[in-house]
């Protein structure tokens, strides 16, 4: 597979020709990671393609693999996204009280967590959680050799596996989002009014005259990208897997790992071009 480095492979590498031999002159340690990098980008990529091509025959799958992954997983990311947001709501405005700001907190702390903080910590909770299993799932078929059986009768792992779990991490993300920033509003609230006694009406007046449509949209797309990452990082992994169960820990905490730094590189960029486009989001009405 383009996807693993298995030597039995029957799908191309990812180089060939003079890029290969372009590939092969970079030393070993940075060698390795462009060629993880090009098989993850071949992987979206086939990804892609294959859900746009052919729209159908996977949503069945999608609803399936999302209502389990919910239904596993809804009380650690509720408890991990409500138990950060609630401490840092409660640091920042003890700072805010001491600088004499208090009522800046709510407007500039609830939009800094909608382009970053919120994202990050939920972004971080789905690659932990979700994307842990994604990579066990896969990885496991692989090491059981259930994917060359697949491949034997004619059935496209791409299309069978990775398309339907890429796209349902990818939609739970985004949907992840929207009590995620309930919880960061709600939390923030309850920091504002127990540390500063701050009243409800007040807070939320200030939020809400600071946040508009291209900051909610903003923080769609933004979870959308990142839960495409995360998903076609742990499908890369479980598929690369190898080794039996020590190479399928392995494969499962590499995934981890490279989910949050292809996040962070993910949401450094994005928010330099949101930044770029709407150079005026960051003023206070």
């Amino acid at each position: 597979m383009a996807i693993t480095r298995n030597r039995e492979s029957t799908r191309p590498p990812a180089y060939s020709g003079a890029l290969a031999r372009a590939v092969g002159a970079v030393p070993g340690p940075f060698r390795r990671f462009i060629n993880e990098a090009a098989g993850m980008a071949i992987l979206l990529g086939e990804v892609v393609w294959s859900a746009v091509r052919h729209p159908h025959g996977y949503w069945g799958a999608v609803v399936d693999d999302m209502y389990e992954t919910l239904r596993r997983s809804w009380l650690p990311i509720s408890a991990a996204l409500f138990g950060f947001l609630v401490f840092m709501s409660i640091l920042a405005v003890q700072f805010f009280g001491m600088v004499g700001a208090v009522q800046l907190f709510g407007p500039m702390l609830y939009l800094q967590s909608m382009r970053s903080f919120t994202v990050w910590i939920l972004t971080v909770v789905v690659a932990g959680v979700i994307g842990a299993a994604l990579t066990t799932e896969v990885g496991t078929r692989k090491v059981r050799e259930e994917i060359d059986a697949m491949e034997v009768m004619g059935i496209d792992p791409i299309r069978d596996l990775a398309v339907p779990r890429v796209i349902s991490v990818t939609m739970i993300t985004v949907l992840l989002a929207v009590p995620s920033l309930l919880v960061t509003l709600v939390s923030m609230q309850v920091g504002a009014s127990f540390v500063a006694h701050m009243s409800a009406s007040h807070f939320y007046s200030n939020v809400f005259s600071n946040v508009g449509v291209v900051d909610v949209v903003s923080v769609m797309v933004n979870m959308s990208i990142a839960g495409l990452l995360i998903g076609t990082v742990c499908c890369y992994k479980g598929f690369a897997a190898a080794g039996g169960a020590i190479g399928l820990g392995r494969a499962v905490n590499q995934a981890v790992v490279i989910a949050f730094l292809a996040v962070f590189v993910q949401q450094l960029a994005y928010n330099a071009l949101y930044f770029g486009f709407y150079p005026d989001v960051g003023s206070l009405r």
